[in-house]
């Protein structure tokens, strides 16, 4: 397994098709893909979308940019973990 690697939530920006300036938080996930706040119903227990994708969502457990940056581990991933595609 790779070394494991710290990662930081970022603002990502862009001007829609309207000319608004929209804003979104970008997350990572435990195995290092960019996840946005995207939840499908009130209480939805995987809010979190991976656009890149379109079909793969995650709960908050497997964020590693949630919670309290100090904390140990806060934002430690493993790049080249692999993902068990038939339980996305």
């Amino acid at each position: 397994m790779a070394a494991l690697v710290r990662r930081e939530p970022w603002i990502h920006t862009w001007t829609d098709e309207d000319g608004i300036q929209r804003q979104a938080k970008i997350h990572y996930t435990r195995d290092d893909r960019e996840v946005v706040w995207d939840p499908r119903w009130i209480g939805d227990e995987e809010p979190w979308f991976d656009s890149a994708t379109e079909t793969w969502r995650y709960e908050d457990a497997e964020l590693v940019t949630l919670g309290d940056p100090n904390a140990p581990g806060f934002g430690l991933v493993a790049p080249d973990e692999e993902y068990d595609e038939e339980n996305s």
